[in-house]
């Protein structure tokens, strides 16, 4: 079964991006990110008070991250929305295939990523879209180096793995 994945035009995409970047930094000064927001929401699971009212947009945000990509696909013409568990045929080639293993090893990734974020002050998509955006030199060479560390990663797994 072959499926055609209609997506909107780069440009428009890029465009929206740039534009809520520009409202909410308008709107709470502070530029976008997601590390914080999943910081909030593990101390509203964890029970800890230790978000500010100043921080509780953030956890909006990281909701509202789905709820966007539900919206493109309403708003994409001739597009289809269908639940899988698949990531596709080169994912499922470096992943193990017992389910509690992916889930093992992509909670573990999970918790790379997030330490990551914190030890260079922002996560990958702060630095690189406001970061960059800004010309902050710290989220320039973090970004830089997000995207250095992904290529490296993807080529040593699939000369390893596949």
């Amino acid at each position: 079964m072959s499926t055609q994945v209609l997506v909107w035009s780069g440009w428009l995409g890029g465009a929206a991006i740039g534009a809520y970047v520009l409202f909410q930094l308008w709107l709470t000064n502070r530029p976008l990110g997601c590390s914080m927001g999943y910081h909030n929401a593990c101390t509203l699971v964890s029970r800890r008070d230790e978000t500010t009212r100043d921080d509780g947009w953030r956890l909006w945000f990281i909701l509202g991250i789905p709820l966007g990509g539900f919206v493109a696909v309403l708003t994409s013409p001739g597009a289809e929305w269908q639940a899988q568990w698949t990531w596709g045929e080169w994912y499922e080639r470096l992943l193990p295939d017992a389910l509690w293993a992916k889930a093992a090893l992509l909670t573990f990734g999970g918790f790379l990523m997030g330490f990551g974020a914190r030890l260079a002050g922002g996560c990958p998509s702060g630095h690189t879209i406001s970061g960059v955006s800004l010309l902050n030199v710290p989220s320039i060479l973090a970004s830089i180096g997000f995207f250095v560390g992904g290529l490296v990663t993807v080529q040593a797994l699939f000369r390893l793995f596949v």
